[in-house]
């Protein structure tokens, strides 16, 4: 049987041994107790009953649970179940003298004096367990909801170790500046445009990144300049295409979703002139962003295996943040890395 708490069958130990014998002192009154025997007779015959009603009450308890089980729902749920475990229980104690009387289970005769008694008790009973069983689940819900809370910090506090792994990245930045030193003595105007990018790029690595959540369009400058120093440094050995809605630029995801993902691309595929890598960053409808890029083995080597945990990461903030699942496929010649996009800010509690 489902429960409705995990608590649930504790609620039901200690609850039912009373619960049984007030029940039976008020069909049967004195009489249960003319025996040891009598009495563990009708003690057993009432628990297999009434174990067979509480499961029953939980079957429906589960239900409405699951057709209202927000947090908010907490008052509704309870004023439909009430009424609904009302009549149960009428129905129920009805049933229970209708067997005793038509049926010698028992030496004892029912009293049929106490009927309304004993149906009152019943539905105190529910009431009193209903809302046992409730505290327990909304406590058990709010310990659970500190739990992922503190995960989801957990997350972002590693992500923005890996994004400061990013701004101090050594090979990244001797690349750069490599470059820069070329473009320098060749180019002066493409130095100065490369250098532009790069201040953007740091600047939004040195950002403050308390926000759970910041805009795709501010993502995707950051992308934008990100890419174009790589595209810099290795010409035609990487294509990249940008296509995105400009009613998804609203939207909201991680931050450094983008550093993530890229540095995983770049770093983990071989670059060649002769067969260039090819990225494709577009929104494929409002609520996805969708990035695509063509596969080349490269043997990774032991500095770059963290990478893969950079983007375990991120699948794991999004699963923290009740978001859709990031979705990443690939084949031999292509892999596709589908985030959610969301509409507003998220703040845990």
């Amino acid at each position: 049987m489902k429960r409705y708490s995990k608590k649930e069958p504790l609620v039901f130990v200690y609850v039912m041994v009373p619960y049984i014998i007030i029940m039976n002192i008020l069909i049967f009154g004195g009489c249960i107790f003319g025996s040891l025997a009598l009495f563990l007779k009708s003690f057993g015959i009432s628990a297999i009953y009434f174990f067979i009603i509480y499961a029953l009450f939980g079957t429906v308890a589960i239900f409405i649970q699951k057709r209202f089980q927000e947090a908010s729902d907490l008052f509704r749920r309870i004023s439909i179940m009430l009424p609904v475990f009302y009549l149960m229980n009428i129905g129920a104690i009805y049933a229970v003298y209708f067997l005793y009387d038509h049926f010698e289970l028992l030496s004892c005769k029912p009293k049929q004096e106490m009927l309304w008694w004993t149906i009152l008790y019943g539905c105190i009973m529910s009431t009193v367990i209903t809302f046992i069983n409730e505290g327990l689940a909304n406590w058990e819900n709010w310990k659970n909801s500190l739990s992922e809370s503190e995960k989801l910090k957990s997350a972002y506090q590693r992500s923005k170790l890996l994004g400061l792994k990013g701004q101090i990245n050594p090979h990244f930045l001797f690349n750069c500046f490599n470059t820069l030193s070329g473009l320098i003595h060749e180019n002066p105007q493409r130095a100065e445009a490369f250098l532009d990018e790069m201040t953007k790029v740091h600047r939004y690595l040195l950002r403050s990144d308390d926000d759970y959540l910041v805009s795709l369009q501010d993502e995707m400058k950051f992308a934008a300049a990100y890419l174009n120093l790589t595209k810099e440094r290795f010409g035609d050995a990487i294509n990249i295409s940008m296509r995105l809605q400009p009613a998804s630029l609203a939207k909201k995801l991680p931050p450094l979703s983008m550093q993530v993902i890229l540095e995983n691309i770049i770093y983990t595929n071989a670059l060649d002139k002769k067969t260039p890598l090819a990225i494709r960053i577009e929104t494929n409808n409002e609520d996805q962003l969708s990035i695509s890029h063509s596969v080349h083995e490269k043997v990774i080597v032991k500095d770059q295996l963290n990478l893969d945990e950079g983007l375990d990461n991120l699948i794991m903030k999004y699963r923290l943040l009740d978001a859709k699942e990031v979705i990443v496929t690939e084949t031999d010649n292509q892999r596709d890395i589908i985030l959610p996009l969301f509409e507003k800010n998220v703040v845990p509690a």
